[in-house]
């Protein structure tokens, strides 16, 4: 992907191969710092360990020895303990220095090696009751320093083989039996510890690398905020330097003027049309043309001041960030002129709705900003902001066009202490979440919006190389014909087996794709999946199953994708009657005429088409009399209350639909259906297929295939 940002500003590193090359040296000095942190108290366990042994064996051998292993001992410890704190107290540059690491591993091999000293020397010559003892003090400063020193494999197998591997293979060596048991548990507990160091260190390891990444997120962030700001401040400084060129300017146009009229009280039509121009160029410098409301540069000089002036205790600065959701639709759809008209009417419904506002600015083509310098409380204004979108989705008419706009509005206040600097970028990042739960919605800044946008911007670096590493999976949810109670058809439904997150829901990712143009590449590879899917189970012997494709308005616009549709029917050899191509209601408002034109191509290749979501928009019964459908999809919002009230709206809606269809010679489909309530009154009324968890949830293919093997038998 590329992020277009000033060339000081450095995309993060996300992908784990480019985590580690990038950051190896941090990498390493975060190792070194953790097994210097944890390596004194088994340094410590390792002194009273074998101190602990000296003493069991005191009495019995000669003194002279004991005092000299232990006296070197307690020097190695010593030396260790002052090595550990000498590398605390360095600088973390000098953390980072090879010798650190050459100087633990050469002390932690001198460790290991002094452990099975004292094991070769005492244990062959100890009691059984003190061998015991003596081996359970030795493994246990072994275990308790192998689990810290796994964090590196070098430190760990620097330490635990030169403790083990030679007291083991030593005691083996010997003729009694319980010396050789030992020799064998020595050799067991070792395995064991590489088995359980190579896990903690994949754990660490992976821990480190999840850090980086959060790190050069983080990095990539405030880089790109800084840089946002330098721009911000340098744009700022070239309008106060042209206010200051325009003060001149017009400071000796008045004394021009003052001494032309001196000699003349008239002026001539030229020096009229100047001053008008003049005035509007002035005019554009602070306000939009085309609505006539405040501008960018206006909105952050008045932020500016009102921000200043503030200072009551308890009183709020409130802004309103509002996106007009998918307007460029219209554009295309309508022309620039119509849709500048309905730009204007917008702005002006703005200006009466709020009246008390401080500020209302378009600081974008379908973006515009309210600023409100009062104590509104939060339930005043998510008030306000839903009254505003509802009288911006009321229709607007322009030459003979009925259109209905909605918005996504996001809310971002600050007190009189905090920074209002951040309010601008705090508002659009609550606008933009209201614009990911799908538009004509209110949402309010909070803290974990950051950290879902930073989620966001990992997934949408990682979407992209999804596909290419096999990561996305078509899953099937089936449908049940009512009539005949048979499978005769499935829906494809993809979804993104991701390392990181699991089994990520379309919900997560779809709008992203469709955002980033990816969708293209998905939508065919569902297409492909589905259809050598179902031909795969007629050629199986099981039942001729119709797989239902959801396909998207960017597919429909690519000019092959009729031919697209055809080569796949081809390649997989799959019946065009067994394919079902779906189209979201909510989508067809783009351009209804040339929806119907890919439609009529595609039913000439005998391809099934359906409307998704039906009843959920405005114009339902016009998409019936412009498209050649064969399906409706009745939305599962109507289902929910079906069963608990014959007469409710949802029933009576769902009822009309059916009769509606059936009357035009469409099938009905009823989705989410979930209780037998609600499967009762949809087989009492004639629907013809269901789908939902009542019968079965969206399945792997594998179970799939089990399910019709099921039904067949």
């Amino acid at each position: 992907m590329t992020f277009l940002f000033s060339s000081d500003v450095a995309p993060p590193v996300i992908e784990p191969d480019a985590v580690r090359q990038h950051y190896a040296a941090q990498i390493e000095a975060a190792v070194t710092r953790q097994l210097y942190r944890g390596s004194r108290l088994p340094t410590l366990l390792m002194l009273l360990g074998s101190l602990s042994c000296g003493g069991l064996l005191w009495g019995e051998r000669d003194h002279g020895l004991l005092a000299g292993l232990l006296a070197w001992l307690s020097l190695l410890t010593g030396l260790r303990l002052w090595q550990c704190a000498a590398f605390l107290r360095a600088p973390a540059e000098r953390q980072a220095a090879p010798i650190w690491r050459q100087t633990f591993l050469l002390g932690a091999a001198a460790s290991g090696i002094t452990l099975a000293l004292v094991g070769v020397l005492f244990v062959p010559l100890a009691a059984p009751l003190l061998q015991a003892l003596i081996c359970g003090l030795l493994v246990a400063a072994i275990i308790s320093a192998s689990v810290v020193y796994a964090a590196s494999l070098r430190a760990f197998f620097a330490f635990a083989v030169p403790g083990l591997l030679p007291f083991s293979l030593y005691l083996l060596g010997h003729d009694a039996a319980a010396l050789q048991g030992w020799g064998v548990f020595g050799l067991i507990l070792l395995a064991a510890l590489l088995v359980s160091a190579w896990q903690i260190n994949r754990g660490v390891r992976s821990n480190l690398l999840q850090r980086f990444q959060n790190q050069s997120l983080q990095d990539f962030q405030e880089q790109a905020r800084r840089a946002a700001v330098r721009l911000n401040r340098e744009l700022a400084s070239e309008v106060h330097q042209r206010q200051a060129v325009e003060a001149e300017l017009r400071a000796a146009q008045r004394a021009l003027e003052q001494r032309v009229s001196e000699g003349s009280q008239a002026l001539s039509a030229s020096e009229r049309a100047r001053r008008e121009e003049e005035a509007q160029r002035l005019y554009l410098t602070h306000y939009d043309a085309l609505t006539g409301l405040a501008n960018r540069g206006l909105l952050l000089e008045r932020l500016d001041a009102v921000a200043r002036r503030r200072g009551a205790p308890g009183q709020e600065l409130a802004m309103l960030h509002l996106d007009l959701d998918r307007f460029n639709r219209v554009g295309a759809s309508l022309g620039q002129h119509l849709a500048d008209a309905i730009l204007v009417e917008l702005a002006q419904r703005l200006v009466r709705s709020v009246p008390q506002a401080d500020t209302i600015a378009r600081i974008a083509v379908d973006e515009f900003v309210i600023l409100l310098d009062s104590s509104t409380g939060a339930d005043e204004l998510e008030s306000l902001a839903r009254r505003l979108l509802a009288e911006l989705r009321q229709g607007v008419t322009v030459d003979g066009h009925e259109v209905v706009v909605s918005a996504s509005l996001g809310i971002a206040r600050l007190s009189a202490a905090a920074d209002a600097t951040a309010l601008f970028g705090q508002a659009s990042v609550a606008m933009r979440h209201a614009k990911q739960l799908g538009g004509n919605n209110v949402q309010f800044y909070r803290d974990s919006l950051q950290a879902s946008s930073r989620e966001r911007l990992l997934l949408e670096a990682q979407l992209d190389k999804a596909l290419d590493k096999g990561q996305l999976e078509v899953f099937y949810q089936p449908k049940l014909t009512l009539s005949s109670d048979r499978l005769l058809g499935v829906e494809a439904l993809v979804r993104w087996r991701h390392p990181q997150f699991g089994l990520v829901s379309p919900a997560s990712f779809i709008g992203l794709a469709e955002e980033t143009g990816q969708i293209r590449g998905i939508g065919e590879f569902v297409l492909r999946q589905a259809c050598a899917q179902a031909h795969a189970w007629q050629s199986g012997g099981l039942a001729e199953v119709r797989v239902s494709v959801n396909i998207a308005m960017q597919q429909l616009r690519q000019g092959d994708f009729v031919a697209q549709v055809a080569a796949v029917l081809a390649e997989t050899g799959l019946p065009a009657a067994l394919l079902e191509l779906e189209l979201t209601e909510s989508q067809l408002s783009d351009n209804v005429e040339d929806v119907a034109e890919v439609f009529r191509q595609l039913r000439g290749l005998g391809v099934r088409l359906a409307i998704d979501d039906f009843g959920t928009g405005y114009s339902s019964l016009g998409y019936l009399k412009h498209l050649p459908v064969d399906v409706v999809k009745i939305d599962q919002t109507f289902i929910r209350e079906l069963g608990s009230s014959e007469t409710g709206g949802d029933a009576a809606i769902t009822r009309a639909i059916i009769v509606m269809a059936h009357s035009l010679g469409l099938e009905v489909v009823a989705e989410g259906v979930e209780e037998v309530a609600q499967l009762d009154f949809l087989r009492a009324h004639g629907c013809d297929e269901i789908q939902g968890y009542l019968f079965s949830r969206p399945v792997e293919a594998q179970a799939m295939t089990e399910l019709l093997r099921a039904r067949a038998a």
